[in-house]
């Protein structure tokens, strides 16, 4: 019940507060941001109760969580677009591609005005959509048929979203049994977590498709099925890019299933097709061209203060602009990106090698967590990327580091999706080091107190990769 009433608290102060709601008086705006972030506080407290009662009493049925998120859910869903503006500008890339302009050459503000621009954020309106072929087919479609009615594709479209979850409710508790974790906890983590119903239910970012077909296309994977799990996953990069990482995992994985040199060589060409083919197809299905592939950068236009690099790069303005070595900030920045970038792409590698040691599950979430915390620009709900894949093979010493993340991470976005101020979100960053650090000094002090077994043979090279129980090859 808690949950419930947490929903139904947001929604209602989302409507006086949210991206859509008109003038308000004093009086209407602080009951706003009271009933908001009131239902905020009493949301993050269900769900860290729920996660005790969850560790305590192992083994709780699916269809009890689904209940719950359904019940968690509706309220949000039901109430309107809270937390962030990017549902706005898919139904105005959407309305774009249903008259013809196209997404990747031109933002919303071709329109030239109307009810699909009229809640675009600004940052927005001339930027190209980042989104991939698939997504932004499906979305020319939805409101090709609704036509003027903005408010009805922006339904459409979170419901679009909404699909994504219920996706990861089916396939995300058979990934984690795979992967020899509990279910209920991983679901209790990557599903009902604050993160997924404020952004991906309420907000309708299409990160949840993203996910919900990732999280499937691992599943298959995990069963030995790899064409159809390599087809889903490039599915899923076909919604957002950064799935693409999946495919590559997929792909190692095929690749290492195989007894020989002959059917590895055999299975790179299947693979390959089948890489090259739905590529093909979707854009051309889509009719936008290659110009997706030119747009990723577009998130970057903006200076997201809980992206370290970016941080970092600012600091190194404030430093070299009294040695007379910069005018601006734009190149400190770009290295530092650059920088993050790369250690990021180490990280990736590291991991995809060492996958038959920590598993293809924990290896991708770590991949996708690296990529996000060193990108050149960090969104909320991009954490999900790496939370959802480690929920399912289990996060280990990872555990309070991600579960302090969602649930303070909520309380730096306002219900209208503005960013709280740059010195909460750095205390915010403080903290999640702080939080870090303090974990794996307990993890290290719990594991210098366990007995040790006496050895009658040579010593196993300690196993330090070992973040989870997702233990085998596959994944």
């Amino acid at each position: 019940m808690a949950g419930v009433a947490a929903g139904s608290l947001i929604a209602a102060g989302g409507v006086l507060v949210g991206p859509q709601a008109g003038p308000q008086g004093r009086i209407g705006t602080i009951t706003g941001y009271v009933g908001s972030y009131g239902g905020l506080l009493l949301l993050i407290g269900a769900w860290l109760h729920l996660g005790r009662l969850l560790r305590r009493r192992r083994g709780v049925a699916d269809g009890v969580l689904v209940v719950v998120l359904l019940a968690w859910s509706l309220p949000l869903l039901f109430g309107p677009a809270l937390f962030s503006r990017d549902v706005f500008s898919y139904a105005a890339h959407g309305r774009e591609v249903a008259l013809g302009w196209n997404p990747y050459h031109h933002g919303p503000a071709v329109l030239g005005g109307g009810p699909y621009l009229r809640f675009v954020s600004g940052v927005w309106s001339n930027a190209p959509s980042p989104y991939g072929p698939l997504f932004l087919g499906i979305d020319g479609v939805l409101v090709q048929h609704v036509g003027q009615h903005a408010m009805v594709a922006v339904t459409a479209l979170r419901l679009l979203s909404f699909a994504g979850v219920v996706l990861l409710a089916v396939w995300l508790p058979r990934l984690a049994r795979a992967c020899g974790t509990e279910p209920s906890l991983a679901v209790w983590l990557g599903l009902l977590n604050p993160l997924v119903l404020l952004h991906v239910v309420s907000g309708g970012h299409n990160d949840g498709l993203m996910l919900g077909l990732l999280v499937a296309g691992i599943t298959l994977a995990r069963q030995d099925r790899f064409a159809p799990a390599l087809l889903v996953c490039l599915l899923a990069a076909a919604i957002k890019a950064p799935a693409a990482l999946g495919a590559v995992y997929v792909g190692a994985d095929w690749l290492r299933s195989r007894p020989d040199r002959r059917s590895r060589v055999f299975t790179a060409i299947r693979a390959g097709a089948i890489t090259s083919t739905t590529a093909i197809l979707l854009t051309a299905t889509a009719g936008l061209g290659w110009g997706w592939l030119g747009t990723l950068t577009t998130p970057t236009r903006v200076q997201s203060p809980l992206s370290a690099m970016t941080d970092i790069g600012l600091v190194a303005t404030k430093v070299a602009q009294p040695l007379g070595l910069t005018s601006g900030d734009a190149w400190t920045i770009s290295l530092a990106r650059v920088f993050g970038l790369a250690v990021a792409t180490l990280i990736c590698v590291a991991a995809l090698t060492g996958r038959a040691r920590w598993g293809s599950t924990t290896g991708l979430g770590i991949s996708l967590l690296a990529v996000v915390a060193l990108g050149p620009v960090v969104q909320p709900w991009y954490i999900l990327w790496g939370m959802v894949p480690l929920a399912a093979a289990g996060p280990g010493r990872l555990r309070p580091v991600l579960i302090w993340i969602s649930a303070a991470l909520p309380l730096l976005v306002l219900p209208n999706g503005n960013a709280a101020s740059d010195p909460v979100t750095l205390g915010f960053l403080a903290t999640v080091v702080a939080v870090a650090v303090i974990g794996a000094k307990e993890q290290a002090r719990r594991t210098s107190l366990q007995p040790k077994a006496p050895q009658t043979t040579r010593p196993p090279v300690p196993d330090v990769w070992a973040l989870s129980g997702d233990r085998t090859a596959a994944g």
